[in-house]
């Protein structure tokens, strides 16, 4: 009998790994995913599964994954992506996760606001006058100002950004690719205040959308702590706004207002709109339909 040859079909096992690590976040940790919970998605039994995991069973057959999408209330494209080899598994999970909110509304607001009056001195410190209102706020139209200063100095005119280009401007910034990490992306920081250096790296040679978004996060955040004048104007504030106004820093250095403006005129509205201006701004599906909901509610 012929051998098969362990993992024939090496995007087929990423899928599977990827399938494993999405039911895990579903459960939020409150549940121990095993093998055989993967299998069962698609009804496989124990062989069948550990075939799927080892890269001996091809899954590539669009209801196959169109089964796995709704089993898991996601897209059946990002799977298709990931069955092509298009989307490896670091770059597939962080669009299952989302690419953060935005906003802070709803049970994100309502948990903050219970754990602030339960300890009001982990989040005031010396500013023990500030109301829960006034600590958290996003503070949005500075992180505008700061997006619009750092296009402005680097005379961006035209989508896409290029995010290199946006690192040049901050010499204390780096982005390196580097295809020894066993990780998609490793971020290393040294020194504080002015002197605080952050060095980037992440693997292949073309930067993946996910990633130009994970880029915009963290300068965001280095330009914070550095005391950089392109956030002069943004006042100090609790981690968990820090984050929330990375996000928004993030989508509008990549698709920035007055450039989604330009680009929405240019569409063809006979074809998929969030895919068009995707490519356009060389953001994820994702990110662009999170953008769009942004600016259709802050118009910025």
């Amino acid at each position: 009998m012929k051998k098969i040859a362990e993992n024939r079909y090496p995007h087929s096992a990423t899928l599977f790994k990827f399938c494993k690590e999405a039911l895990a976040i579903r459960y939020e940790g409150n549940v121990k995913v095993i093998d055989q919970d993967v299998g069962a998605i698609l009804g496989y039994d124990p062989a069948d599964c550990s075939h799927w995991k080892k890269g001996k069973k091809n899954i590539r057959a669009l209801s196959t994954l169109r089964a796995i999408a709704d089993h898991l209330a996601i897209d059946d494209r990002l799977l298709i992506e990931i069955a092509a080899g298009k989307v490896g598994f670091d770059e597939a999970v962080f669009e299952f996760r989302g690419y953060g909110s935005f906003g802070l509304t709803g049970r994100t607001s309502e948990n903050l606001k219970k754990e602030f009056f339960k300890n009001p001195a982990r989040y005031q410190g010396d500013n023990s006058k500030l109301t829960f209102e006034e600590l958290f706020d996003l503070d949005r139209p500075s992180v505008c100002k700061s997006v619009d200063s750092i296009i402005s100095t680097g005379k961006f005119e035209e989508a896409p950004i290029y995010i290199p280009e946006i690192c040049n401007l901050f010499p204390n910034f780096s982005i390196i690719s580097d295809d020894t990490l066993t990780t998609g992306v490793d971020i290393k920081t040294e020194g504080q205040d002015a002197n605080l250096r952050v060095t980037v790296r992440y693997t292949g040679s073309d930067m993946r959308p996910y990633l130009r978004f994970l880029v915009a996060k963290e300068l965001f955040k280095y330009l914070v702590h550095s005391g950089s004048m392109h956030v002069a104007n943004i006042r100090s504030c609790p981690d968990e706004v820090l984050d929330i106004r990375a996000n928004i820093f993030a989508g509008l250095l990549l698709v920035p207002g007055k450039m989604l403006r330009k680009e929405v005129e240019k569409i063809d509205a006979a074809y998929d709109i969030v895919n068009q201006l995707a490519e356009t701004f060389w953001v994820s599906k994702a990110m662009m339909n999170q953008r769009l909901r942004d600016y259709m509610e802050n118009l910025t």
